[in-house]
């Protein structure tokens, strides 16, 4: 199963099988992985949906992707939550290994229990609702049947290329806003903008696969770098605010741990990010188009 458009398909045919692919693979994870691998899976493959969807807005009309858009990231907030708090836990362990050598042995360790005592928590309350064991997966067959309709009818690349270039200078724009106005809500709307394009790039892969799997791997590290912050970001707001419970003084030295993180993070992701949008949104567009119209004959 591959997050990819085909060129021997039709574009109506190949994005109705990729969105179909992605709803039975989230359904798939509920009996495969644990809950908390399934619910971070099942939230990467509602992305990637809502990322098809922006591919083909222009042809399939607002109204239709907004129907699907808001379904799919709604749908993806009710697991947020339970997501959040196991990203807590990997940013510390995350952490542990970067700085754990520079501090006392039990640094983390009551901050891990705390969080894993809440994620156990809200996992049994969501359990005791069935929200894995029918909400869910209820949800996912409505969609795949009732809430979303994918009108695609031209077999034409053009229909495409507007939201190739809106996407692209949307994160463009959002790097250079990131410079100048470096805030967690900025950095936040970047990491949106890349996540997009690299979907982008994963569905037209097969225009020239061996361009396209190096361009990926650069875009999805520059994702990565954005994650990790904004991850750092949500754990240092719920410490702040007092969500979580740490003694002042590992509070301070925690602060500013993720602190420096979160400036690392930002600056590699400004390095590789000024490459990635280095052209102009119309020759990023122009030169798609050229890959495309070629690469699929």
């Amino acid at each position: 199963m591959n997050y990819k458009l085909q060129p021997g398909l039709s574009l109506k045919k190949n994005i109705v099988t990729v969105a179909e692919d992605e709803v039975n693979a989230s359904l798939k994870s509920i009996d495969e992985m644990n809950i908390h691998e399934a619910v971070h899976n099942i939230r990467k493959r509602f992305k990637k949906i809502r990322a098809l969807a922006r591919l083909v807005r222009d042809e399939m009309g607002e109204e239709n992707y907004k129907n699907i858009n808001i379904f799919y990231r709604d749908f993806g907030r009710e697991l947020s939550e339970l997501r959040d708090l196991t990203a807590h836990l990997e940013t510390i362990q995350a952490l542990r290994q970067s700085y754990g050598d520079h501090l006392y042995a039990n640094f983390f360790n009551s901050l891990t229990k705390e969080i894993q005592a809440l994620r156990d928590k809200l996992e049994e309350e969501l359990k005791e609702k069935k929200f894995f064991s029918e909400y869910i997966p209820r949800q996912l067959r409505l969609a795949s049947k009732k809430k979303v309709t994918w009108p695609v009818e031209k077999d034409d690349i053009q229909i495409i290329l507007p939201s190739i270039k809106r996407v692209y200078k949307r994160g463009r724009k959002a790097m250079l806003k990131a410079e100048e106005e470096p805030t967690a809500a900025v950095y936040h709307e970047w990491r949106k903008r890349v996540k997009y394009l690299w979907y982008q790039l994963r569905l037209l892969e097969d225009a020239w696969p061996n361009l396209f799997d190096a361009w990926e791997d650069e875009v999805h590290s520059l994702a990565n770098f954005l994650g990790d912050d904004h991850d750092l970001v949500v754990l240092k707001e719920k410490i702040e605010n007092g969500s979580l419970e740490i003694p002042d003084k590992q509070k301070e030295l925690l602060l500013a741990i993720i602190k420096k993180s979160s400036e690392n993070l930002r600056k590699k992701a400004h390095e590789i990010g000024k490459l990635i949008y280095a052209e102009e949104p119309k020759t990023f567009k122009n030169r798609i188009k050229n890959y495309a119209e070629n690469g699929w004959k």
